[in-house]
């Protein structure tokens, strides 16, 4: 519950704060502070869970051993540069 208490620092108003009798809560509408708080929590929590999601790769990554066939099949490498790069990756 400390971390409520120290949000109604941050916009007083009736909100988590329940009205400290300063700052905004004089002319803003009555939730108006509770509100300004939850968008600022709520956009922490998105931008935290956004900075550690990984990237999406898509359905169309190929695996190694997927590009290495394709290699060899459209002649880029000769098969045995194949066989032993395959038998790298294992």
């Amino acid at each position: 519950m400390e971390f409520i208490s120290a949000l109604g620092s941050w916009c007083s108003g009736p909100g988590f704060g329940h009205g400290a009798g300063y700052g905004m809560s004089g002319w803003m509408p009555f939730h108006f502070g509770g509100i300004v708080q939850l968008i600022i929590v709520g956009l922490i929590i998105y931008f935290t869970a956004r900075m550690f999601r990984k990237p999406d790769t898509g359905p169309g990554t190929l695996s190694a051993n997927d590009i290495l066939k394709k290699r060899y099949a459209a002649g880029e490498i000769d098969e045995e540069t194949y066989i032993r790069m395959k038998d790298e990756l294992k």
